[in-house]
């Protein structure tokens, strides 16, 4: 092996190591930390083409990852967001930004080029914030998600029309063979989608040979990406497309969990390599600039942002939180840079610029991140930012007078919110529900139930809700703030009214009783109980047995179950478990879980063994193997009934 290889490897490892351990000290963000490890290793080692090369792959995984957590039928519920969303923020973005590029005297064409580059956002940046904060199923989550997804496929049409903002002609005798590579790609991707990959993922998954599974996935991946490339796309949204095809397949979980440690490598790599870019003589020459338009352009990219939330009458709150998710300068902005340059749409000053100014964004981003409730309580304060905003998307029937009082206001439409609006209504407990996702109102206003779009810790929101006259309220789904603000925002409107919390975490019931809160129910304490009594009922243990069991947990410091009583649990016990069997079925050939009649019988898989391992995420695409066996619960006829339907 080539020894100065080796030797470059081991010093950009050694580097990175010092310079994270230094900074995780420091409790500064890794990001920067790689990128002053590219710095250095910048002006220490000649050859960099290796590094260069490699943090590419770190954009294919990670573009591959994003499209195996995509899912058709969610973007399809987004795409209202997803498109005229995507459109508005990098037209609005690129607008601006040209304007800013002719102010300082740049000819109308490199300035255009200029609005583009920094209309993208920096995929890698957001979907680590988004993983980190746990936002990637909220609204901001997915419509932030389908704004970067707009991005990424518009990169492909910045880079063809690059050559015509440099002057290059349009050879039109191109376009027949483009267009024949077009369609062929897109059969071949259609085939693979439909049998070649779920098949050959069947088959390798069926071997149980993890190093032929791994391998088998990687080349979907590079596949995929060589093919798309071959007319003209780019790796990235070729990585993407690998990643969309076995996202509906039941093996997309394991799929991540295989590629998941080559992305966090490659995308280190590439932070480096971007450190390595810069040139640090003209970076302190040029820093007054530099510091200046990374400002201006973080204020324009908030900017262009919020308007596009305003027009999509989003919360104020999550427009200003996509605002600040989307304002650095993307990483595919370097690969339409270096386009730039080669054909005269940038010079090397322009370009040392820019780089500095990306930099700057992307590694303010982290910080602006911990400041965003305090971004959007300052800016709550303006009379534009009122959260009356909020209100504006009300079905007319709820925003009238109504004779309605003593009812239950629901805060959350997830599952709880749901179940507790089954109930209410068999009870003929009048009910008005609140959500912050548009989409869960639209479905459940379709299908009847009284629930308005709006932020339950507003005052005016609460009052459409008719809190003043209300007896209860449940609140099971807000973030811990959003949930200590609604508590007191409920109390002040109306002093009398019960309050129910679910909260995640035991930690959290003393300082929620004291916010004003009746009751708290954490999630966590749910999750214990269910769990314990289940796997005691699973020996056939006594309920009294159980009881008692719970009991002894309350005695030794455990504050979570001191709050129950064991009358309570024996009642719980009582109510859950006297019907409720746990059951097992072995599987003899390789089947889809929707080959059994499990939901149509009101049967619920808790997991399943599989060589002597447990599995306990079954979801809806699971694909069940020979010999394993499932475990399911439901009631004794419930069970009697599956088995009989069962075609054996």
């Amino acid at each position: 092996m080539d020894i100065y290889l080796l030797q470059n490897v081991a010093m950009i490892l050694i580097t990175a190591v010092i310079v994270l351990l230094i900074f995780n000290k420091l409790k500064l963000p890794t990001m920067i930390g790689l990128f002053i490890t590219g710095i250095v290793i910048g002006h220490v080692i000649n050859d960099t083409s290796m590094i260069s090369t490699l943090s590419e792959l770190g954009v294919v995984f990670l573009l591959f990852i994003i499209g195996l957590e995509f899912s058709i039928e969610k973007f399809s519920a987004i795409k209202h967001y997803a498109l005229f969303g995507g459109i508005l923020q990098v037209s609005l973005t690129t607008i601006l930004v040209t304007l800013l590029g002719l102010g300082l005297g740049l000819v109308l064409n490199s300035a255009i080029f200029l609005g583009f580059l920094v209309a993208f956002s920096s995929t890698a940046i957001v979907m680590k914030i988004m993983q980190q904060k746990h936002l990637n199923h909220s609204v901001q989550g997915r419509v932030t998600l389908g704004i970067l997804i707009f991005q990424d496929i518009a990169v492909i049409v910045v880079i063809l029309i690059t050559p015509l903002l440099g002057g290059q002609s349009i050879e039109l005798h191109t376009f027949p063979e483009l267009l024949i590579k077009l369609i062929g790609v897109a059969i071949l991707i259609v085939i693979g989608a439909k049998w070649f990959i779920p098949l050959a993922l069947k088959d390798a998954a069926k071997t149980k040979n993890r190093d032929l599974f791994m391998l088998l996935t990687l080349f979907i991946c590079m596949g995929t990406t060589f093919a798309t490339s071959l007319i003209g796309i780019g790796p990235e949204l070729g990585a993407f497309l690998a990643g969309l095809l076995i996202s509906n397949t039941e093996y997309s979980h394991q799929t991540l969990g295989y590629i998941q440690p080559f992305q966090d490598v490659f995308m280190s790599l590439f932070f480096i390599s971007i450190g390595l870019m810069v040139n640090l003589h003209l970076f302190l020459y040029n820093i007054g600039i530099i510091l200046a338009l990374t400002a201006i352009i973080l204020l324009i990219k908030f900017a262009a942002t919020l308007l596009t939330g305003i027009v999509l009458k989003l919360p104020n709150k999550i427009s200003i939180s996509i605002a600040i998710l989307l304002s650095q300068i993307g990483e595919f902005s370097f690969v339409l840079a270096r386009e730039g340059m080669t054909y005269g749409l940038m010079t090397q000053r322009f370009f040392s610029i820019f780089l500095g100014v990306s930099i700057l964004t992307m590694s303010v981003s982290p910080f602006l991140q911990k400041f965003t409730p305090q971004i959007t309580k300052l800016l709550s304060k303006s009379s534009y930012f009122q959260e009356e905003g909020e209100l504006k998307t009300l079905p007319e029937e709820l925003t009238e007078a109504q004779p309605i009082k003593d009812h239950v206001i629901l805060v959350g439409m997830g599952r709880v919110g749901k179940q507790m609006t089954k109930a209410c209504n068999q009870f003929n407990v009048p009910i008005l529900a609140v959500d912050m996702n548009p989409i869960v109102v639209e479905q459940q206003q379709n299908l009847g139930v009284p629930i308005i779009y709006g932020n339950a810790s507003n005052e005016n929101v609460l009052k459409q809700l008719r809190v003043t006259s209300a007896q209860c309220i449940v609140i099971s789904a807000s973030t811990y703030e959003g949930t200590l603000n609604t508590i007191d925002a409920a109390r002040r409107l109306n002093p009398d009214i019960h309050i129910i919390v679910r909260t995640k975490y035991l930690k959290n019931i003393e300082e929620v009783i004291e916010a004003g809160a009746d009751e708290v129910i954490p999630k966590e304490f749910e999750t214990s109980i269910l769990m314990f009594t289940r796997i005691m009922d699973y020996y056939n243990k006594d309920m009294d047995e159980i009881a008692d069991a719970v009991n002894d947990l309350r005695s030794d410091n455990y504050d979570a179950f001191r709050s129950v009583s064991s009358e309570d649990v024996s009642a719980y016990l009582s109510n859950s478990f006297t019907e409720v069997e746990l059951d097992s079925l072995r599987v003899y050939n390789d089947a889809h879980i929707s080959d059994f009649p499990f939901e149509k019988n009101n049967l619920t898989v808790t997991s399943v063994i599989r060589d002597n391992s447990t599995i306990i995420y079954i979801d809806e695409k699971f694909q069940f193997l020979e010999d394993d066996i499932i475990l399911f619960t439901g009631l004794r006829h419930d069970i009697n009934k599956f088995f009989e339907d069962i075609e054996f």
